[in-house]
């Protein structure tokens, strides 16, 4: 999870193109490295790791499959200023369908482990329109600051609130153009933004947001973020100093692009 800056911090405009932090080395057979790494002392964005791993998997996949799913637990905490080591696992490739396991990585110890699945291209029934109230034109909403080394554009209407620690409602994009014809880098980018802002409230008002926990995303159709999304957190669950909440992604036809969950810390300082 990554906190939205205060509104008041200007945004950041020193961040590398999103398609950059995607980028990976292929050292060795099912085995890759990131490239991109910032010169400061900071936490490795959890959007970015599961990023990374996505693409990972993805290039050890046939062409013609695309990733419908994926199922992660951050392990530790990641340095953004050293690179990530990816090592796939290929659990089967069956007529459809593919599985990969991935482990992440840092300093030899492992930072994410993350199962993948993809599958080829289907036509079926598809129940996809999105029940969300809609928000006003992002236009026309205001932009929020992402944070740093945040590879996002997001606009909020309300926001902030008595209620909420960070916008559970907001437009969000990319900070440049993703390539055409590329449901990989797509689907990889959607999941980077997955793990932006928080689904949890306020309930005493000392609640404290700690690390994510475990994270899974579901991709409904092609992955294609060529414009603005919206993203809708639900009402969430705390308990046993843990917080959990569902999210859905919505595209500018009401049509659902992905669905996700996540579970974080969440104490109280009382």
């Amino acid at each position: 999870m990554t906190a939205a800056p205060p509104a008041e911090q200007e945004v950041d405009t020193l961040t590398a193109p999103l398609t950059e932090l995607l980028r990976l080395d292929r050292i060795d057979q099912g085995l890759f490295r990131s490239t991109h790494v910032v010169e400061a002392d900071r936490p490795l964005y959890g959007g970015q790791v599961v990023a990374q791993a996505l693409m990972a998997c993805g290039l050890t996949v046939e062409e013609g499959r695309d990733p419908h799913s994926l199922h992660g637990y951050f392990l530790r905490r990641g340095d953004a200023g050293r690179r990530v080591i990816f090592r796939v696992a290929n659990d089967r490739d069956g007529r459809s369908y593919s599985a990969r396991r991935v482990v992440a990585i840092q300093d030899g110890a492992v930072i994410l482990t993350m199962s993948c699945s993809f599958r080829t291209l289907t036509e079926g029934a598809e129940r996809t329109k999105s029940e969300i109230a809609p928000l006003v034109d992002p236009e026309e909403c205001r932009t929020i600051p992402a944070g740093p080394d945040i590879a996002l554009e997001a606009r909020v209407q309300d926001w902030p609130t008595a209620e909420q620690y960070f916008p559970t409602k907001f437009w969000v994009r990319p900070n440049c153009a993703l390539p055409e014809n590329d449901s990989l880098a797509h689907a990889a980018a959607i999941a980077y933004m997955t793990d932006f802002s928080a689904g949890l409230s306020r309930v005493h008002g000392s609640e404290i947001l700690g690390p994510s926990l475990d994270h899974a995303v579901w991709f409904h159709r092609t992955p294609c973020w060529n414009d603005w999304l919206l993203v809708d957190y639900g009402a969430g669950v705390a308990a046993g100093k843990r917080g959990w909440y569902p999210g859905s992604v919505v595209d500018g036809n009401g049509e659902v692009v992905a669905s996700l969950t996540q579970e974080m810390v969440y104490t109280d300082k009382r």
